[in-house]
């Protein structure tokens, strides 16, 4: 019996809400992993952060928001399996930030109503996260 070793991966993102319960997704660039594909801000977790730590530092290289600890909540988890590789993505969620998003890694920002977040391709472990926030907003 030939034992893999599988390696977990964190990755933390954000699902922004406006004033009007809109959420920011991002278009992910040509030549990324799952590229065109539609994603909430967030990228994996260095070691020695935490994951809180990760997202604030990942939305302001993404999309140059500046992001409190205080001001996000963990929503939910989702997990997906890839050459080896046990990708563990949290979502967290916040109404508050500082700074008006802007494009710095994905090809376009667009703010969407949660009922029409399935219209958007995205990666497959994004589908349960979706899920879980529609549930919270709708």
């Amino acid at each position: 019996m030939q034992i893999i070793e599988v390696k977990n991966q964190l990755v933390s993102t954000i699902a922004l809400i406006d004033d009007e319960n809109k959420i920011l997704i991002g278009k992910r660039p040509v030549g990324k992993v799952f590229e065109n594909l539609w994603e909430f801000p967030g990228g994996k977790v260095k070691k020695n952060e935490t994951v809180e730590q990760a997202l604030i530092r990942e939305t302001k290289e993404e999309i140059n928001i500046d992001l409190s600890k205080n001001c996000i909540a963990p929503l939910v988890f989702s997990t997906y399996e890839n050459e080896n590789v046990n990708i563990i993505i949290l979502l967290f969620i916040s109404r508050k930030w500082n700074l008006e998003p802007i494009c710095k890694f994905h090809t376009e920002l667009r703010w969407v109503e949660a009922n029409n977040l399935n219209n958007y391709n995205m990666p497959p472990a994004n589908k349960f996260l979706v899920t879980s926030l529609q549930d919270l907003l709708l």
